[in-house]
């Protein structure tokens, strides 16, 4: 940041890319990960079995979330223009393929492409945003994160009103040409501040790698991290089918599965003071075990009063999680690689945004029942907070070594 021209920062320019960026996380994760939604129409429009529809949403967070990892150290050596563009263009070739093809392998290929494009303007926008701010940097990524929370909590009912006016394919033309229109707009704004080159991203070599992958600090860190989302993917699988199975009716489960989304968005605020105030990893950790304890009681809901209270709880934890992974994993890891350790991170939750969806369908369908594969989730997601606390302890491993400082987190 020190080469750019000082005019540029917190300019209007940098409030452009803040608005579209928070527009940007909107769609996308209002399409991703709101699959819980509509995955009764897609599986009726192919004909799929449950355990086909929970492996095209394994593929699609799968792919997003890889494909987030690698174009983070990829997109330090290109322009962003063409990238962004690119990304527009693939996500409308996902949104065409969608509307021809008929097969499961069709669709596993469009829903891939859906994810590698998502989890590449994700990277994108929460890796642009800070170069353009400096005063306002906190500010800014509040607000522009704040478009995850808003994304599941918009588009469940966008969903709903679409889908009993048109079939799915008619539902992905509607948002998806929104979401390819938002993207090629971001390509015309979305560049690097002025003096700031691509060049300056410090490299991820074999020396550096080798040597966070034999830190024990660090395994346990990565293992916890992909653990600890254990719950959040089982929601955006198939929460709707849970609460459904309880006898919920499916338009109130559909709709109520937004509130994760927008109390998160309050919470992912307030979660920033707790974490001024007990510590980075005390807050997060607080967040997991509400969302783990929460999992265990999701069977138990038959009524749409507990129902609402454990989606406050379960956006309250996501509100806690959501903004605090990055700068925890950053500061004890290693600053000065900060982008190839995210992409590290972000990668190793691909394992289990595919796995547990898998997971629970099969063994739902091995025990009649949706308790016991939650509570095994939810045993998860507690073991992941317990290693990612451990691993992320200041101090301990070779933090130095791997380029970081010490973490200025006062738990």
């Amino acid at each position: 940041m020190t080469e750019t021209e000082p005019d540029a920062l917190d300019s209007l320019t940098s409030w452009l890319i803040v608005a579209l960026g928070l527009v940007i996380l909107v769609l996308d994760w209002g399409l991703v990960f709101t699959f819980t939604v509509y995955s009764e129409a897609l599986a009726e429009a192919f004909g799929l079995s449950g355990l086909r529809v929970s492996s095209v949403f394994s593929i699609t967070i799968a792919v997003f979330y890889i494909a987030g990892g690698l174009i983070g150290v990829v997109i330090a050596r290109l322009p962003l223009r063409p990238v962004v563009a690119t990304a527009g263009g693939v996500f409308a070739i996902a949104i065409g393929l969608l509307q021809i093809t008929g097969s499961y392998l069709g669709l596993a290929a469009t829903f891939a492409l859906i994810g590698m494009t998502g989890g590449t303007m994700f990277v994108v926008v929460i890796s642009l945003v800070p170069q353009w701010f400096d005063q306002y940097q906190g500010r800014a990524m509040g607000i522009t994160m704040t478009g995850n929370g808003l994304g599941i909590f918009v588009l469940p009912p966008v969903w709903v009103w679409l889908l009993e006016r048109t079939d799915i394919r008619g539902a992905f033309v509607v948002v998806g040409g929104v979401t390819v229109a938002v993207i090629l707009l971001a390509s015309l704004l979305y560049h690097r501040p002025p003096g700031q080159e691509s060049t300056h991203a410090s490299p991820m070599d074999t020396t550096w790698l080798r040597t966070n992958l034999t830190d024990l600090p660090f395994l346990a860190a990565l293992a916890g991290f992909a653990l600890l989302w254990s719950w959040y993917f089982v929601l955006s699988a198939d929460l709707v089918g849970i609460l459904t199975a309880n006898g919920i009716g499916r338009t109130v489960a559909a709709t109520a599965f937004g509130i994760v989304g927008g109390v998160s968005v309050a919470a992912r605020v307030a979660s920033g003071e707790f974490a001024d105030r007990i510590g980075m990893r005390v807050t997060l950790t607080t967040g997991v075990v509400l969302a783990s304890l929460s999992m265990g009681v999701l069977p138990l809901v038959s009524s749409p009063l507990p129902m609402y209270v454990l989606l406050v709880l379960f956006g309250v934890g996501l509100g806690a999680i959501a903004p605090l992974f990055s700068p925890i994993i950053i500061e004890r890891f290693g600053p000065t690689n900060a982008t190839a350790i995210v992409g590290i991170f972000t990668v190793a939750e691909a394992s289990t945004a595919f796995s547990v969806p898998i997971v629970l369908n099969v063994l739902t369908e091995a025990t009649g029942s949706y308790a016991p594969p939650l509570i095994l989730i939810g045993g998860a997601t507690l073991l992941g907070a317990g290693l990612f606390y451990w691993g992320t302890v200041p101090g301990r491993g070779n933090e130095s070594r791997a380029g970081g400082d010490a973490e200025r987190d006062p738990a």
